[in-house]
């Protein structure tokens, strides 16, 4: 396969590696002018305990893209969907597709913008971190699902790309996964309101009301079957904390990305983005806190987990 990834942080740039190793035509495109520099100069690395390699693949930085395009992965953060839905509308081809990685409902924007037809979402649940310009720390396996958003059957296009990406299975249900992941990440982002590791968080008697009540207020907006994956269970959310909570302590990469954008790399995070997708009153409490973050009048720190659940506590 020969396609173009764009946005070559934790979650684009290992699969481009990999995809690259298995023999794959992949060029990555990101903004980060040092990071792109870094992975033409000595490759990209994978680090950490399940690969360890430095593969050799090409990078670009946007204005770099040619002019047609018969493959893109979109591997940005949500917020940055509609800078890349510009880029790739007048490029790609009347038969090609795209490939959506990212976190959150975001395909209503590049259908928008490329037609429904030429849009494929994923469901993406391995952990990996951008450790610095060319590297990336890949924490864990786990759930990979690509499909239709309309649902319903498995096309040859789903296949192909279940077959060319790593870790990758086809579904008919894309978008149940991506509700549960809606609901798995409203617990994350919970958590990294404070400095406790996700497993922690989850684990933590003080806190359990705190995330079975979250998930429940999104759970309560799917709008169809939520599949489960990795220990998550929709159906019983109480095991579900302890079988997520088992599940991240294999993993390598201990802190959610939210928690690294907002104590490591000082950025943005996506809540904007996941207060469109998801409303509710616990929700809204945990993007105020949120906000407070990125504007510097809090810190992560469990008191705002404290007060999350005196929060919670009060609505009975």
């Amino acid at each position: 396969m020969k396609l173009y990834i764009i946005g070559a942080g934790a979650i684009g740039g290992t699969l481009g590696a990999l995809m690259t190793l298995d023999g794959h035509d992949v060029t990555l495109c990101d903004a980060d002018e040092a990071h792109v520099a870094a992975i033409n100069a000595i490759g990209l690395s994978i680090e950490g305990p399940v690969n360890a390699v430095t593969v050799r693949v090409p990078a670009i930085l946007p204005h770099e893209l040619p002019d047609v395009i018969d493959r893109a992965i979109v591997a940005v953060k949500s917020h940055h969907t509609r800078s890349v839905a510009d880029l790739l509308a007048p490029r790609l081809a009347p038969d090609g597709y795209v490939l959506t990685v990212q976190n959150g409902l975001t395909a209503d924007i590049l259908t928008e913008a490329l037609g429904a037809h030429r849009v494929v979402s994923s469901f993406v649940n391995f952990g990996a971190d951008v450790m610095g310009p060319g590297r990336i720390m890949q924490g864990n396996i786990a759930t990979f699902r690509v499909g239709e958003l309309a649902g319903g059957t498995i096309t040859p296009r789903v296949q192909e790309l279940a077959d060319a990406l790593p870790y990758a299975e086809a579904t008919d249900n894309v978008l149940g996964y991506l509700w549960g992941k809606e609901a798995y990440g409203s617990m994350l982002w919970a958590g990294a309101v404070s400095d406790l590791s996700i497993a922690e968080s989850l684990e933590h008697p003080t806190y359990r009301p705190v995330m079975i009540a979250i998930a429940s207020e999104v759970l309560a907006q799917a709008p169809v079957r939520v599949e489960s994956f990795d220990g998550f269970v929709p159906d019983d959310l109480e095991g579900s904390l302890d079988r997520l909570a088992a599940f991240n302590r294999r993993s390598a990469k201990s802190h959610s990305g939210i928690y690294r954008d907002l104590t490591v790399r000082k950025r943005k995070t996506e809540i904007d983005e996941m207060l469109r997708d998801v409303s509710g009153p616990i929700f809204r409490k945990v993007g105020d806190i949120i906000h407070d973050i990125e504007d510097g009048k809090r810190v992560c720190e469990v008191a705002n987990l404290d007060e999350l659940a005196e929060f919670v506590a009060a609505r009975g």
